[in-house]
């Protein structure tokens, strides 16, 4: 994949806050970790054959991004540990693997999982940069289409 295909996946995705994609942010010093979580329905076919989602309506995509801001206007993307897990309205606990994404200098993680829509999931994403944490808790609605 070349890194054209690359961004093009990034905006279908929602990674790079394409419209409708809310994003959720946790900071710790110059580390951001950008979240969301999107129904898998929403991927372009090129996006979910890129990355390997087999798209349905009751299974959901997260999507995990780390930066380390350096000099203005400069953000790398930075492998890290990241664990996430989400709760349904009626209190069932999801686990949530997550899986790497590496294409030349770019890292991201993607977590597919399972959701009855119309149901509301409390996501906790945890991740660690070189013992640095950091933290995104966040609700997300997936009503009926």
């Amino acid at each position: 994949m070349t890194q054209h295909r690359l961004l093009a996946g990034l905006l279908a995705l929602g990674l790079t806050g394409a419209a409708g994609a809310e994003s959720y942010l946790a900071a710790n010093g110059k580390l951001e970790m950008r979240v969301e979580a999107l129904p898998s329905t929403s991927l372009s076919p090129e996006a979910s054959r890129d990355y390997r989602v087999e798209p349905a309506p009751d299974r959901g995509l997260l999507t995990v991004r780390i930066t380390r801001n350096g000099r203005p206007g400069k953000a790398e993307m930075v492998p890290a540990q990241v664990y996430a897990g989400a709760m349904t309205r009626n209190n069932m606990l999801l686990s949530i693997p997550v899986r790497e994404v590496r294409e030349g200098n770019s890292v991201y993680y993607l977590g597919e999982f399972r959701v009855t829509p119309p149901d509301e999931l409390r996501f906790l994403v945890n991740a660690n940069v070189l013992g640095s944490p950091l933290k995104a808790e966040f609700s997300r609605a997936f009503p009926n289409n």
